[in-house]
């Protein structure tokens, strides 16, 4: 149901994320239809504006951390320095080799967290900053192996092979490490489609399972629910916009919420905000129907934003 309608104004770099919660927004305060028309003038603004930008992408707009290499000489000296131990007999080849994939990870991780700042500081409009961190295209792994390093590699039995390759495609690879990352290049094939088949197989069987399932009445009726604890904050927003409250909920003989009331954007926000320590909310585990489902029981079509339609 669209809350009571709000002017949003937003004067900031948005991402995908960032656009998605603003189409949540959206959603919620003015409904479908009236966001139909702010996501058409949203497109057509998009659009226009990133024709005469032009992005295109080249080897020099691919700019490694200057960080790198000292990254990577504290990384060698530490492996060297587990490797003069093992050889001394005071450290068993487990823990070397353990030791040395925590060193390189490190190493890998700082130089991928290292990447926005220095995208940000040497060249803001760069196109491989700009279509990665936006989330238009490829992902900050896709990008880091571009102009990071590739980090550790598997063997075709899945082990870590013990030598990281330290180049990135922009510098290019050595004969070793090109070997080295065609393991893991045909196993990410092999493995691509074997999950696309074992995604298509389970989709099957959950569909098979539950398509009896219908919407068939407003109310089951029920008393019971579950509880979701919120002690120490550990419930999010998201876990809760979209049920129904299965009690009302009073906070010093105030009552907060009632039985029945579908959790907005709003409500949520208030619930977390006054820390209730148990928030009880009705499921599809707890629903009294038998053969169906009751709409409060369902709670939310996300599509949508509102209760389930029944039927």
């Amino acid at each position: 149901m669209a809350e009571p309608a709000e002017s949003i104004f937003y004067n900031e770099v948005m991402d995908r994320t960032a656009i998605k919660q603003l189409i949540s927004k959206l959603i919620s305060r003015f409904g479908i239809t009236y966001t139909t028309h702010i996501l058409d003038q949203l497109k057509t603004l998009g659009f226009r504006e990133a024709t005469p930008e032009a992005i295109s992408l080249g080897i020099d707009d691919l700019l490694t951390a200057p960080s790198k290499g000292w990254l990577i000489r504290d990384a060698e000296q530490y492996a060297n320095t587990s490797d003069k131990h093992h050889d001394y007999g005071s450290l068993h080849a487990v823990e070397k080799l353990r030791q040395l994939i925590e060193t390189w990870y490190a190493t890998s991780e700082y130089l991928k967290r290292e990447m926005n700042p220095n995208f940000g500081v040497t060249d803001p409009s760069n196109p491989v900053h700009m279509m990665s961190f936006s989330g238009a295209r490829g992902s900050t792994s896709q990008v880091h192996q571009l102009v990071g390093m590739r980090g550790l590699m598997s063997d075709p039995q899945g082990q870590i092979i013990d030598l990281p390759i330290q180049s990135n495609f922009r510098e290019g690879l050595s004969l070793t490490e090109y070997i080295i990352s065609c393991y893991g290049a045909r196993k990410g094939v092999v493995d691509t489609a074997v999950r696309t088949s074992d995604a298509g197989y389970l989709t099957r069987r959950l569909v098979e399972v539950v398509q009896h399932i219908v919407v068939r009445r407003t109310d089951c009726g029920t008393t019971r629910s579950l509880f979701l604890n919120n002690l120490g904050g550990s419930v999010s927003q998201h876990r809760l916009i979209g049920r129904v409250l299965a009690n009302d909920i009073y906070l010093s003989n105030r009552c907060l919420a009632t039985r029945n009331q579908d959790i907005g954007t709003s409500l949520a926000n208030k619930l977390l905000a006054h820390k209730a320590e148990a928030i009880p909310v009705r499921s599809p585990l707890t629903c009294e129907s038998i053969l169906w489902i009751c709409q409060l029981c369902y709670g939310w079509s996300l599509t949508h934003g509102d209760l389930i339609d029944v039927g």
